[in-house]
């Protein structure tokens, strides 16, 4: 009899647990990957320090967002399934820094702001990636240093309308970003080394 209670607990405990949550599956991690660029071992030398790179409020966080242009453009949505592995403003850093050389003894610095970083669903099956930087260049190291600044947007059409292809579309629009950004930064000559 005592055998007969045993294995019912016992039976009754193993339904028990199996009843528990199981563990969802992972949400997929994004970056912009490995460079595929020759720069990468020689990046190009830009006479400027690298201020800080940061994002606007809503852009500092894992999520990777996306907008319905189509349907309501002021709403913003985020993938519940796909996620960026390290901030926004932390995969620009890390472009910027593997695509220049900038120059510790430089007289100025650059500031860039993560303004927008989404997917743009203009339909259902289609959609862009929209990166706007604001670069603010600072002419010394006081508060009142004269300062410069520009803002940079480039779009770039997702190869597909899910994450990944947002993913590559945005890979795609930062590197040019940050190609005129470059451009703009060597125009206003304001890098020139200490003496």
């Amino acid at each position: 009899m005592s055998q007969r209670i045993y294995l019912l607990l016992l039976l009754a405990l193993l339904s028990a647990c199996s009843g528990l949550p199981k563990p969802g599956a992972q949400p997929a991690l994004y970056d912009f990957g490995m460079i595929a660029n020759t720069n990468m071992n020689n990046p190009d030398t830009i006479r400027i320090r690298l201020g800080h790179v940061e994002a606007s409020p809503g852009l500092d966080g894992h999520e990777m967002r996306y907008r319905l242009a189509y349907q309501d453009p002021a709403r913003v949505f985020a993938y519940n399934e796909s996620r960026w592995a390290i901030l926004p403003a932390d995969l620009i850093a890390q472009r910027v820094q593997n695509r220049w050389a900038p120059s510790s003894d430089a007289k100025c610095s650059l500031n860039i702001t993560l303004n927008i970083f989404d997917q743009v669903f203009d339909s259902p099956g289609s959609s862009r990636g929209v990166v706007q930087l604001r670069a603010e260049l600072v002419n010394g190291n006081g508060h009142n240093s004269p300062r410069i600044s520009t803002v940079i947007t480039v779009e770039k059409t997702s190869a597909s309308a899910d994450a990944k292809g947002g993913v590559a579309a945005l890979t795609s629009a930062t590197d040019e970003a940050i190609t005129k950004l470059k451009t703009w930064v060597d125009a206003q000559q304001c890098g020139q080394p200490t003496s």
